[in-house]
């Protein structure tokens, strides 16, 4: 009983450690709450006069638990016998939770990532690295991770970030034996300029329903042709226009893309009306379509999403030569420089949810990982880093799947950028999206992940430790199977299975029985 009081002081003293994790109860973290009885713990000589708290297998977490807190049994641990965990105190507990890698809402992760994965394991081949498996990169373009994916699977976001990467870096296919190498830079340019603004539209499309909703509320369909020229349908706005018997309004609409005359001969009109306080005759509707006519687009787009800031100011407020770098440039610019022009936040901000991981960004001013693929396209001196951090593409902080495929295709396969701290930085993120594997119960994912590693040694023992860990979890009537393949495919070194299946022989002291690899 000394022992066990003694034990039970060196527990309290914890409590200025890991107050953070006890006071917040840990519940933004993790889920699965389970406690365990500390008599169960001092009965091991090793463990009488110390505790450590630390991590266990697939992502569990063991802790300490709040005084006078009511434990909640499970059958977690199966050497712990309910009926001497039901005797304990309150209090001489520590508690076990798993990593909440993503919303508990969202039931496709495990697809997304087996749909991902698949597409680049076909593709890829292995090699061999000081006796050890590495995989050779596939030549992948970002159209084949949209077809992988359907609507169900993936949400709103993430489909349309890999249409932008698709009209950002996808190659374009000009026969370039048709222009020489001027002609050819303008065509390029303009070709890239086009699948860019398409991709506008369609990000601005969506936002439709709200614009139309907000017009229905004027008293003319101004705000109806306003609303469609957020999508550059401009020839839906002229109708409009006509059908209102707005024909000047209509004329004007139509030369509204591309021509510069008519801006500067608006703008002049613009300025005598406000020379002569005409324009305060003129209603506020009618105004705004004059100054974006004008190319004054910033003055129209107060309360819009950033996406349609940009995208407008790209058709109606640059010149038609002018390419998508200069749009985006004179958007930084124009919000830094007025508070009325919308910031690049992440979506989420705006959404009502379940956001488990909010006190990570309490001011919220994360930008999201739309504008940040911009930049990177555009300015050769955007941080990588900083733009594949995951939650600028969704709430889940340790969710590090598209971080580590748009690495994997911007770095490795289009080699358009990396991190500064090359290898050591790729290792990480890897090394953290098999944890996410392995907390999801894919393994051998995480195994095929594992071969991305760049330092041989690391990537070594994480295969070991992976093969250890999960190999005798494979079904008899699988074995075979999974051991040819991974030897045959995947170029795995058998004397590491064998020693995978000794290992486990031992820890359950059953005498150790190699298995006949038909190969």
């Amino acid at each position: 009983m000394t022992e066990l009081r003694r034990m039970r002081d060196n527990l309290q003293s914890l409590k200025g450690a890991f107050s953070d994790l006890n006071e917040a109860d840990s519940n933004a973290l993790y889920d699965n709450n389970i406690s365990v009885n500390l008599e169960e713990i001092q009965d091991t000589p090793s463990m009488k006069r110390s505790f450590r708290v630390s991590w266990g297998p697939n992502g569990t977490y063991v802790y300490r638990s709040k005084k006078n807190l009511r434990p909640i049994y499970t059958s977690y641990i199966a050497r712990t016998t309910p009926l001497r965990i039901a005797k304990a105190s309150q209090r001489d507990i520590v508690r076990f939770r798993k990593v909440l890698i993503v919303s508990e809402d969202d039931v496709n992760i495990k697809e997304r990532i087996s749909k991902s994965l698949e597409l680049i394991f076909e593709h890829s081949t292995f090699g061999q690295e000081d006796d050890t498996p590495y995989v050779i990169p596939a030549s992948l373009s970002f159209m084949d991770f949209i077809s992988v994916f359907d609507t169900k699977t993936i949400d709103e976001h993430e489909n349309l970030t890999w249409k932008l990467c698709h009209a950002l870096w996808d190659d374009l296919q000009i026969p370039s034996e048709h222009y020489d190498s001027m002609s050819l830079d303008k065509v390029t340019r303009d070709c890239r300029k086009a699948r860019i603004s398409k991709w506008f539209q369609i990000t601005n499309e969506l936002k439709m329903p709200d614009h139309l909703k907000l017009s229905g509320y004027s008293n003319d369909d101004t705000d109806l042709i306003f609303a469609h020229l957020t999508s550059k349908q401009i020839s839906k706005a002229v109708l409009i226009a006509i059908k209102n018997r707005e024909f000047h309004l209509a004329s004007l609409i139509s030369q509204l893309y591309g021509n510069d005359y008519v801006k500067e001969c608006m703008k002049q009109q613009i300025d005598h009306w406000k020379d002569t306080q005409i324009d305060k005759l003129i209603s506020l509707n009618h105004l705004k379509l004059y100054e974006l006519l004008s190319g004054n687009v910033f003055a129209t787009t107060k309360g819009l999403d950033w996406r349609t800031t940009i995208s407008m100011q790209m058709w109606y407020g640059c010149r038609l030569d002018d390419s998508f770098d200069e749009a985006l440039n004179i958007y930084d610019e124009a919000r830094t420089d007025s508070e009325e022009i919308s910031n690049p936040f992440v979506w989420y901000n705006h959404v009502n949810g379940n956001d488990h991981w909010k006190y990570l960004d309490t001011n919220k001013q994360t930008f999201d990982l739309h504008y940040h693929l911009m930049k990177l396209s555009t300015d050769p001196t955007h941080s990588l880093e900083e733009a594949l951090h995951p939650r600028t593409n969704h709430v889940a902080p340790l969710d590090y799947r598209i971080t580590w495929l748009l690495h994997y295709m911007i770095a490795r396969i289009l080699n358009i950028r990396d991190f500064i701290d090359n290898e050591v930085m790729v290792d990480q993120i890897s090394l953290k999206f098999i944890f996410e594997l392995e907390t999801l119960g894919i393994w051998q994912w995480a195994v095929f992940i594992a071969m991305f590693i760049n330092d041989p040694n690391v990537r070594k023992f994480m295969l070991c430790e992976l093969l250890n860990r999960y190999v005798h979890q494979i079904p008899k009537e699988k074995a075979e199977s999974f051991q040819n393949f991974a030897i045959k495919k995947m170029q795995l070194k058998e004397e590491w299975l064998f020693g995978s299946q000794e290992m486990f022989s031992k820890y359950k002291e059953i005498p150790g029985r190699k298995r006949k690899f038909g190969y």
